[in-house]
């Protein structure tokens, strides 16, 4: 999926205009910034929430770490994502700076640094993983976002480490989504529809950054091609659309699909879709506090165009004749170039259950599937998830949560992991 540098151009000019935009609206009575700050709540040191510099631009602070251990050996290909847990020990998972910019009721802004530890070297490494500007409240119910995000593809891809509900990346998402997920650097724009419920429709275009640590898939040297090959790799174009609709205060769905379509790295075209649904039931409805239960499902299809360029050792033999009628055969090593191609189709599906209680306390279970492909080196997995979270302050910003990982594959079998977190979110609601 080639884009002329015509395109591309004028796409790239479209995407940074974002922070133009504003020049749109001159001459426009808009709601100052100070009306929307009148009557601001008050600061909360201890959990972050309403703290800001100047009423405008407000802090976030995120903190997660691992210790436990597992019964696999081959952990380099163990994990579904870059931050997963795969050895024995501690894995600092990251801190997280972010600041939301929120000047007007129409222009908000949102950047992210992430200090993480290599879980298999223990190398530390960083990278800002999203900064973008985005204008709402755009006449006809629209917004558009522009610079690196989180695509809006189903429930999970758009969410950080810190925002998981479990310890560790989604099997499905990791393996078809990347094991960081789906990020582009792009545009994008949202529209609201003129319904009686919540009803978005996103539709993104932009180019997926460079990754120096995909790892998803076992590689052997009998398979035909690369597991890392089907991951988006340039110009990709994703849409989403999720509607909340409330039956009443105390239950409450959520539903869409989703779909991307781009480049791989196999320099042939990818394609992801998928379904997600949630059902959530609260004891005290739009009240805080009280038992909640919350059931979280995304399916996903993947079909990837792949090729292969394999290196053959062709023996030639020929004869030849010598005075003396003497005869022998001589050995002549050529390299033949051969490129094989295919097309390629698997499907991923989670489950995930939530019980949480008034006192703290979340029992979660987490079923997973992905289908493999044998000519890729992606193995058949399935794995189990029990966890329990526990929230210690009534915020939620600080938890404590263990798991364990019933996993089984077509390649290595059954293996067992138990795995301690430690968390800390300090911050109020972040621009998304």
């Amino acid at each position: 999926m080639k884009l002329s540098p015509c395109i591309l151009s004028s796409f790239t000019a479209a995407a940074c205009s974002v922070c133009l935009i504003p020049s749109v609206y001159a001459g426009t009575a808009l709601p100052a910034a100070s009306e929307g700050r009148a009557h601001a709540p008050e600061p909360n040191w201890l959990t972050g929430e309403n703290v800001s510099l100047g009423g405008v631009l407000f802090p976030h602070l995120h903190f997660q770490s691992v210790y436990g251990g597992t019964t696999a050996d081959d952990v380099e290909h163990f994990g579904a994502g870059h931050h997963d847990p795969v050895s024995d020990g501690w894995t600092i998972q990251g801190f997280e700076f972010g600041a939301s910019l929120r000047p007007t009721e129409w222009f908000e802004a949102y950047g992210t640094y992430h200090l993480f530890q290599d879980a298999l070297t223990h190398d530390w490494d960083g990278e800002f993983e999203e900064w973008f500007g985005k204008i709402k409240n755009i006449p006809g119910g629209f917004e558009v976002r522009g610079g690196r995000y989180l695509n809006r593809f189903g429930f999970h891809n758009q969410t950080h480490t810190h925002g998981w509900d479990f310890v560790d990346n989604n099997l499905v998402n990791g393996r078809f989504l990347g094991d960081d997920g789906l990020y582009t650097i792009g545009g994008e724009v949202t529209w609201t529809l003129p319904v009686s419920w919540t009803s978005l429709i996103s539709v993104s275009v932009g180019v997926v950054p460079e990754h120096e640590h995909h790892h998803e898939g076992h590689e052997h040297e009998e398979t035909s091609f690369e597991a890392e090959g089907a991951l988006f790799n340039d110009t990709v174009v994703v849409a989403n659309w999720t509607n909340n609709w409330d039956y009443n205060d105390f239950h409450q769905f959520r539903f869409g699909a989703s779909g991307a379509w781009g480049d791989n790295e196999f320099s042939k075209t990818s394609q992801v879709y998928g379904l997600h649904v949630e059902y959530q039931w609260r004891e005290n409805g739009y009240e805080a506090g009280g038992s909640y239960f919350r059931w979280r499902t995304e399916g996903l299809l993947r079909h990837f165009d792949a090729s292969a360029e394999h290196h053959h050792e062709h023996e030639e033999e020929h004869e030849e004749e010598h005075h003396d009628h003497a005869e022998h055969e001589e050995h002549e090593h050529e390299e033949e170039h051969h490129t094989e191609s295919g097309s390629f189709t698997e499907f991923g599906i989670y489950s995930a259950l939530a019980y949480g209680l008034d006192n703290g306390l979340e029992f979660g279970l987490r079923s997973e599937y992905v289908e493999g492909v044998a000519d890729a080196g992606l193995d058949e997995r399935f794995r189990v998830s029990p966890s329990v979270t526990y929230y210690i302050n009534p915020q939620r910003t600080l938890y404590l949560r263990t798991q364990y990982n019933y996993d089984h594959s077509s390649d290595f079998g059954d293996e067992h992991s138990v795995w301690a977190q430690f968390g800390f979110n300090w911050g109020g609601p972040e621009v998304r």
